[in-house]
């Protein structure tokens, strides 16, 4: 998950906070004291950290409870908005128009996974229906061209190059007037990466603004930097119109609060975060689902968004059969193959509200291996084994080991897991139907979608 160690902290905060008796003074200075030592864990500076746990004391004691919520359902919604005005407070689209040659320029400091990310939002973009040109104009890493290439190849999206022009301005210029030639509404310019103390490629980047006129400076950093991102936000801003930030390798760092709350410092708007290693990990930046998700209170747009861009779908039967509790080892493994496609059951679960705090860890070490033995283990099963019409004893679990060259260990685990994610799959539908049917309606005096009815007493 995004920023896994905060989340784990706070959710951990609120789940006390939903189990105590009587929410008083002192149970709301412990619950400050302990937002704050999340806060500096995850990096973020100490004065910004302390401000937010003394907004949320002085908002918990003094503020009136708005009608038809409790105490606890106020507190978490004021934890909730703190947060999110720290992260950013609201998500910024990208300045591109239909109609017109769109240009972004891609800037960042060495190693901050800024080829990478440029494919990434180059898969992101084209997804979204724009003709994407990418321009490899990083002339001083050696090797460049050829990781945008292979990247490129990957996710069908052409990549201009000339590896023996020196000049990287005359590279950008070249590589803008063919992917114009050709028709494409969006070029991705990736420059070398840059160190803010290297004047001579500063220099560089402000010619290349200059001369391209870009629509779009994407600053790309890497989270695992932490308060630092501030002071290179700020000499890149110095160099070149910063129009976004796009914040890398999110996925666990210990640090990644910092690197988010320190580019909000800077003025430039994150539009985007990087949330793992794949080519599809990179997701619109929404502080307000994002701290939703950090505080175990669920994305569900994001996750509807995720399985549109995954070309996920369910068929009727199978919706009708979950929604009457039918589930069985077939429904599973199409449930698993799909969730890794969406970047596995963890992230998907983050999104739901309620089950990121309550699912049981030992269900997210299913890993790929698994799932591989699994499709081995159920190729020897049955139609009547699974769909469910026969119990598999153990007979049946010695010759489906025997069939798949697999132990009974194996045939167990697997059995197990399915128990385990049959339990999962009742405790969300009793979610969804006591949410008529899972939508998100806001509670009174709450942002809408921020906190569902039902997800804590």
């Amino acid at each position: 998950m995004v920023l896994d160690s905060l989340g784990k902290s706070l959710s951990s905060i609120m789940k006390r906070l939903v189990g105590r008796g009587v929410v008083d003074a002192n149970l709301i200075k412990e619950l400050k004291n302990e937002i704050f030592r999340a806060l500096l864990d995850a990096d973020v500076d100490f004065d910004i950290a302390y401000a937010v746990a003394e907004r949320v004391e002085q908002r918990a004691l003094n503020e009136p409870l708005p009608k038809g919520i409790t105490r606890r359902q106020q507190i978490i919604n004021i934890v909730y908005e703190e947060l999110t005005k720290v992260m950013g407070e609201k998500a910024y689209p990208l300045n591109l128009q239909k109609g017109r040659t769109n240009i972004i320029l891609m800037v960042g400091i060495q190693g901050s996974g800024k080829t990478t990310t440029t494919a990434k939002l180059a898969n992101y973009l084209s997804k979204q229906g724009w003709k994407v040109g990418l321009v490899a104009a990083d002339n001083w890493r050696p090797g460049a061209y050829e990781q945008l290439k292979q990247l490129g190849e990957k996710i069908n999206v052409e990549v201009w190059g000339d590896p023996k022009e020196k000049n990287a301005i005359k590279l950008a210029k070249k590589g803008r007037d063919y992917f114009v030639k050709n028709k494409k509404n969006v070029i991705i310019i990736d420059t070398a990466g840059r160190h803010k103390e290297e004047s001579s490629l500063i220099k560089e980047m402000k010619k290349l603004s200059k001369e391209l006129k870009p629509h779009e400076v994407i600053l790309v950093i890497d989270g695992t930097l932490g308060q630092a991102a501030y002071n290179q936000a700020q000499a890149f801003a110095k160099a070149t119109p910063v129009g976004s930030i796009i914040v890398t390798k999110l996925d666990g760092t210990a640090k990644g609060g910092g690197a988010i709350s320190a580019s909000v410092a800077t003025g430039a708007p994150i539009k985007f975060i990087g949330t793992g290693e794949k080519i599809e990990d990179i997701e619109k930046y929404d502080p307000k689902r994002l701290v939703s998700r950090i505080l175990g209170l669920g994305d569900l747009e994001t996750l509807l968004e995720e399985v549109k861009r995954a070309k996920i779908d369910t068929s009727e039967d199978q919706a009708k059969a979950f929604l009457k509790g039918k589930y069985t080892l077939r429904d599973m493994m199409s449930m698993m193959e799909q969730m890794n496609k969406l970047g596995g059951l963890k992230k998907i679960l983050s999104m739901i509200p309620g089950m990121g705090m309550n699912v049981d860890d030992e269900m997210l070490k299913v890993s790929k291996e698994n799932l591989e033995k699994f499709k081995i283990i159920m190729n020897s099963m049955t139609d009547e084994e699974l769909d469910g019409e026969v119990k598999i004893n153990r007979s049946r679990q010695e010759r489906i080991a025997r069939g798949s060259g697999t132990s009974l260990e194996d045939v167990k685990m697997l059995l197990q897991q399915f128990e385990q994610s049959k339990k999962m799959m009742k405790t969300f539908m009793k979610q969804a139907k006591r949410r008529g049917g899972g939508g998100l309606p806001g509670m009174p005096g709450l942002p809408p979608g921020a906190i569902p009815p039902g997800t804590f007493p």
